[in-house]
């Protein structure tokens, strides 16, 4: 593989690595529809929150760091701690804080990829403690429901795309999806585990659920729209396209890149120089 390709791959790579919290950098919560909310800020993947009586229910656990503030936040809309606790993928900024969790009892759920991984050490580090890991655990092309707080929680396996242990979350009477890295409303996919091809199925099925008014839960950054996940999913097909006609041509990878293939998207999810390198190496794979 050429220089341009192994550096643009090994930034990709560091892009799914948690960002620190920072102390100028608050947790921070708003009202997504009925009783879930989204928790962002602190460094870490947005969380949703389902509020029951005294109770609840969340998406992913950002930090150790931030647990204290997450807790926090939680009591004020519930009243209480998390019962639930659903990984969207194994990745650190969306497990690191399991383990507090799962030492105050909550149950925690996750793709049996996720299993896999934190048992056997992410990264090259250690297996994670047992209170971090999860104890129902969905496979492959599987699905979950919860019924809890008056809701009825949608948790469905994903196809391999942004990790090989990714889920989508709805929230059916709020009509609310938790995508996490399977969608992003203003940075390109990083393509860690899966395949673009992965991220095409796993948001075309996302779509499936929704309709207009669907609310729309990212892994970082704003809450966003039915319609910019539409959008999100056109500038994935777009791109396949446009990579595997230059591929069938011969084009290197430098000149995958040179060809302007992302011009049209790029003043909405920024930078694809580490995007589209991923995509070149997914594609002319044997």
């Amino acid at each position: 593989m050429n220089r341009v390709m192994n550096i643009a791959i090994a930034v990709a790579c560091t892009l799914v690595m948690p960002v620190q919290a920072a102390t100028d950098d608050p947790v921070v919560r708003e009202q997504v529809s009925g009783n879930v909310w989204m928790l962002s800020g602190g460094g870490y993947a947005n969380i949703s929150v389902l509020a029951g009586e005294g109770e609840a229910l969340m998406v992913d656990s950002k930090s150790a760091a931030v647990a204290d503030q997450i807790r926090a936040h939680v009591r004020e809309i519930s009243g209480g701690g998390v019962k639930y606790l659903i990984n969207g993928h194994e990745h650190p900024d969306h497990t690191d804080g399991n383990q507090g969790f799962g030492e105050d009892g909550s149950v925690i759920i996750a793709h049996e990829e996720v299993l896999n991984v934190l048992s056997a050490g992410q990264r090259g580090g250690p297996p994670s403690p047992k209170a971090a890991l999860p104890v129902i655990t969905i496979p492959p092309q599987g699905n979950l429901t919860l019924h809890f707080a008056g809701e009825t929680v949608h948790i469905i396996s994903a196809p391999p795309a942004h990790s090989a242990g990714n889920i989508i979350v709805f929230y059916e009477t709020a009509n609310v999806l938790h995508l996490g890295d399977l969608f992003g409303p203003d940075r390109y996919p990083v393509i860690a585990s899966g395949t673009i091809d992965g991220f095409i199925s796993a948001d075309e099925q996302a779509l499936m659920l929704a309709n207009e008014d669907t609310k729309v839960i990212a892994g970082v950054g704003a809450l966003s729209t039915v319609g910019q996940l539409r959008n999100y999913l056109d500038m994935l097909k777009s791109t396949r396209g446009r990579v595997a006609a230059l591929i069938a041509q011969g084009k290197s990878g430098e000149e995958v890149l040179a060809a302007g293939v992302t011009a049209e998207f790029d003043a909405t999810w920024g930078d694809p120089s580490r995007f589209l390198p991923a995509v070149y190496r997914d594609l002319s794979a044997p």
